[in-house]
């Protein structure tokens, strides 16, 4: 037994993080069963990326609150898409708790038909992105055998008596929010006051910075080469939402462009939709744009956009066509008098 811990400052520890114990167990794991509360879509392609990549067998997966609590159509989308890849492969299938809320999160990895380890605690999916956000969650790791076979029978029991398939389910009810950037660290919602002052302090200095649909690098990180762990053998799949964006040397050299390894090289945004957020360039001709502290946060930006409005299904490439169903393939970056401060956009007309 032994504790998983987030480890944020100020409270680190010697103990392993829920990501740490979940990616080390994958390459031993030949069936994983999961009951949780709560999903996210960039967790539930980032489950499916990793079962691929390290050639999980069967992996089967509940989900407790969402009937009750709704999904986001993005969300749902998602959790089909994962369920279809499961069952048309015979790999495993996604279900829904029906009779009740279920908040309980366990997880259970098996090779030649028994139960190797478990984990139990307040991680949700989510956690396997490592998405600080700021929350800290405690979990234990087990590897007795007579409570793995508890763990287990559990599992099934509540497969059993309290489930539902996913594609049995008719589901007309959704949440209409985007909570992509919500208790995302590094990033704060706007206040009116700083979204109006910003607009009104623009000036005629702007940018704007296609949005490339090259097949592996920019929005499309995800379909690049996963990370390889030598000591282990697992190999983690780069986020969903993980983006730098490659400008152009004929944008990056004009004048007051910011410039990489300069004063200017890190600086703070605010969004056409309220979002702020400190942004960074870097490279060889200030090429790479990203956001700092956390490559995530502009990938949920633009690629949470492309999602809500349905031009893009998580887990797809953003191609050209992904870009003109959105109505837009660049996006704009506009200097104010504010130090520091620039305006991004990446509205398109209703």
């Amino acid at each position: 037994m032994d504790f998983l811990l987030s480890n944020y400052p100020p409270i680190k520890t010697p103990f392993p993080t829920f990501a740490d114990a979940f990616y080390d167990l994958l390459p031993q794991t030949e069936q994983l069963d999961i009951a949780v509360g709560y999903i996210t879509s960039d967790s539930l392609i980032e489950l499916q990326k990793a079962v691929e990549l390290n050639n999980v067998h069967r992996l089967n997966l509940i989900i407790g609150m969402h009937y009750f609590d709704l999904f986001t159509p993005v969300e749902y989308k998602t959790a089909m898409q994962l369920n279809r890849f499961l069952t048309e492969n015979h790999i495993g299938e996604v279900r829904l708790v029906t009779p009740f809320r279920y908040h309980g999160k366990i997880y259970t990895f098996h090779r030649q038909n028994r139960p190797i380890a478990g984990i139990i605690g307040s991680n949700n999916l989510s956690s396997i992105v490592d998405s600080r956000n700021g929350i800290y969650e405690s979990s234990l790791l087990l590897n007795d055998f007579s409570i793995l076979q508890k763990l287990d029978n559990f599992i099934q029991d509540l497969k059993n008596k309290a489930t539902d398939r996913i594609s049995d389910l008719e589901i007309t009810d959704f949440k209409n929010d985007n909570p992509l950037l919500e208790g995302q660290d590094y990033v704060e919602k706007a206040t009116p006051e700083e979204v109006a002052a910003c607009i009104a302090a623009k000036t005629k200095i702007s940018f704007n910075i296609p949005i490339k649909d090259a097949p592996q690098s920019n929005l499309n990180v995800f379909f690049g080469k996963g990370r390889g762990t030598k000591s282990t053998g697992v190999i983690k799949p780069r986020h969903w939402y993980e983006a730098e964006i490659i400008v152009s040397k004929t944008i990056t050299s004009k004048p007051n462009y910011p410039k990489a390894l300069s004063d200017s090289a890190t600086f703070t945004v605010i969004t056409d939709d309220c979002w702020k957020f400190k942004c960074k360039v870097s490279g060889d001709y200030s090429k790479n744009f990203r956001s700092e502290g956390d490559l995530r946060i502009l990938g949920k930006w633009l690629k949470g956009r492309l999602e809500n409005r349905g031009a893009l299904a998580v887990g797809e490439q953003v191609t050209q066509q992904v870009l003109n169903t959105y109505g837009r393939s660049d996006f704009s970056m506009t200097k104010t008098t504010i130090p520091n401060l620039w305006y991004l956009d990446f509205s398109v007309k209703k």
